[in-house]
């Protein structure tokens, strides 16, 4: 991590990051004193349990024990990579990112890349207008020349090797087209052209550069549709074919329509519905889902209502269950005959949007596809049905609109509500209300709780009160112990001395191995077993206990290396203090 920017600008980011900002912006969270109080995000829950410490620059949550600093609320919560976290909460400080030499480098082979999908598809949208055979096929579905340059359309001809040899000249070039996904390697070491016969539709990412192409072949042979392979630009399950070029209007009406095919896509925005996307040729993910949240209140799933569409519906509604949450919902349209595509062409816009208005609701999807998987008409069905049914509401996160949902079951299968309520498993963790601190009024048996070892506890206090190690010099002091997480302990110590001011989530961030980080986060939520006002008089004295264990070990280094050769008069001076010192 830290050696892609320098740890120093990550230090400082950190330290000036508001993660109450960071995480206001993403959940609704309410003032707590110094801190702050929200339903926790990472599981469902009725009684808020997620504190946030903006003073500490840490998130924790007492039911599901989610925890971590604004850079890993951004990991975990929009699933961005590292670098993509630390650009964001620069972007927010507003801050440039700075580049070192590897950065520079991953980034230019990057670009490179980019730019090569962006000539190749200004190359097939060159041969769509030579083909007599694609423009057929496009008129065929209805699909006009303004349609086709609007989504950049294209075709690849039939050929093995036509990418190959344009694209291809040097074994560099054919290595970035491996890289692009546009080639694939012989056993016998050669390439050829991954599409071949295909209209072509490039997929861009957010920033509307193109990162892959989707293929749909125009004869009849299979696979129908092709997709690039996964790269380092192309990742399916994160990316929605159309979003670049819908998201204006899916911000502007608040509402995304998820459709299945690429074609979908076009044929609504062709007859004026402009806020349509669809996945990569696989289900919709969690990723998905969360990244239309963030431009929209309400996705509206319409699929195919054969099989394959019924089934990518319901995955779509166990996803959407325990994301849902104040102003945004999931609706659900499953067409009988026709694709999107087709029955706008058939029956028009108007009769579309008709039947967008008439989705059904999540909790009336969830019903009907229970009824439709049990016979209710016999007992054992219903109540196959009715389990089902609070199964699946259980994802929801605890609320009003989860309660309403376990009434609505109850109506629905004729049973007492009361009796339903042994389905709803709802969280208990957060059984004593604590501080971010994680102390408690209630005193801790220490026969109980094995005291952790001293750098363990000197450790756990900095991570509280980092201002305890000031009087510390690290230089002079703790050269010889070797006890476990002594090098932890220094380099915190160092970090401290080194700033005028030092938070939590810095000493986290600080340390690029995410084990390390992970072992510092849960050692901040374990509880004390000082009261937090004694905590700098305890760190004073395990500081000298300390001190003794070093010189003792200083003492046992001296006495072997005495009987193994003469010491200098600086090491037989010290020999003898230490040994007046230590009794």
């Amino acid at each position: 991590m830290s050696e892609r920017i320098p740890q120093d600008f990550i230090d400082d980011l950190i330290e000036r990051a508001d993660i109450g900002e960071v995480i206001g912006r993403r959940v609704e969270i309410k003032k707590a004193g110094k801190e702050f109080k929200a339903c926790c995000p990472f599981h469902n829950e009725k009684t808020p349990s997620f504190t946030i410490s903006p003073e500490k620059g840490f998130y924790h949550c007492f039911g599901c024990g989610a925890h971590g600093t604004a850079l890993g609320f951004l990991m975990d919560y929009e699933r961005l990579t590292f670098i993509e976290a630390i650009e964001e909460v620069a972007k927010m400080l507003g801050v440039t990112v700075p580049k070192t030499k590897e950065n520079i480098a991953k980034s230019k082979e990057r670009n490179s890349l980019k730019d090569l999908l962006q000539n190749i598809s200004n190359y097939y949208e060159q041969n769509l207008k030579g083909s007599d055979k694609a423009i057929k096929y496009l008129k065929s579905r209805g699909i006009d020349g303004k349609t086709a340059k609007h989504y950049a359309l294209g075709f690849s001809i039939d050929s093995w090797d036509d990418i190959t040899h344009k694209f291809g000249v040097t074994q560099e070039d054919k290595k970035k087209l491996l890289a692009c996904g546009l080639l694939i390697e012989k056993d016998d070491g050669g390439f050829y052209d991954r599409f071949r016969n295909r209209l072509m539709f490039p997929i861009k990412n957010n920033k509307g550069e193109i990162v892959g192409f989707g293929g749909r072949i125009i004869d009849d042979e299979e696979p129908k549709y092709l997709n690039s392979p996964e790269t380092s630009l192309f990742k399916k399950g994160e990316l929605l074919y159309g979003l670049y070029e819908s998201k204006k209007s899916i911000a502007d009406q608040r509402k995304a329509i998820i459709v299945e095919g690429y074609t979908d896509v076009i044929g609504l925005y062709q007859n004026k519905i402009g806020n349509s996307l669809a996945t990569l040729g696989t289900a919709t993910t969690e990723i998905h889902i969360n990244k239309i949240f963030r431009i929209s209140d309400q996705i509206i799933f319409c699929f195919d209502g054969d099989n394959a569409g019924k089934k990518a519906a319901k995955k779509a509604m166990e996803l959407c269950l325990p994301l849902v949450r104040k102003n945004k919902e999931a609706r659900f349209l499953l067409l009988e005959d026709d694709d999107p595509d087709e029955f706008i062409r058939k029956k028009g816009a108007e009769a579309f949007e008709k039947l967008i208005k008439e989705a059904h609701s999540m909790d009336e999807f969830l019903i009907n596809l229970c009824n439709q998987e049990s016979d209710i008409n016999s007992i054992k069905g219903k109540a196959n049905a009715a389990e089902n049914a609070m199964t699946l509401a259980n994802k929801i996160r605890d609320g009003i609109y989860k309660d309403l949902l376990i009434k609505r079951i109850a109506q629905e299968y004729d049973l007492p509500e009361e009796k339903l309520m042994k389905y709803h498993v709802s969280n208990k963790k957060n059984t004593s209300k604590k501080s971010f601190s994680g102390s408690t009024s209630k005193k801790v048996s220490f026969k109980t709780k094995k005291r952790p070892s001293l750098i363990k506890q000197a450790i756990q206090i900095l991570l509280h009160k980092p201002e305890c190690a000031r009087n510390i010099d690290i230089s002079h002091q703790f050269k010889f112990i070797d006890e476990k997480g002594i090098d932890v302990f220094r380099k915190i110590v160092s970090l401290i001395n080194e700033k005028d001011k030092v938070k939590l989530a810095t000493i986290i961030e600080h340390f690029p191995d995410p084990k390390l980080q992970e072992y510092l986060s849960k050692l901040a939520t374990e509880q004390n077993l000082i009261n937090d006002n004694e905590l700098a008089s305890e760190f004073d004295d395990i500081i000298k206990r300390l001190d003794i264990q070093d010189q003792k070990k200083e003492l046992t280094n001296l006495i072997s290396k005495a009987k193994k050769s003469s010491l200098n008069s600086t090491d037989q001076g010290r020999l003898k203090e230490l040994s007046r010192k230590i009794k």
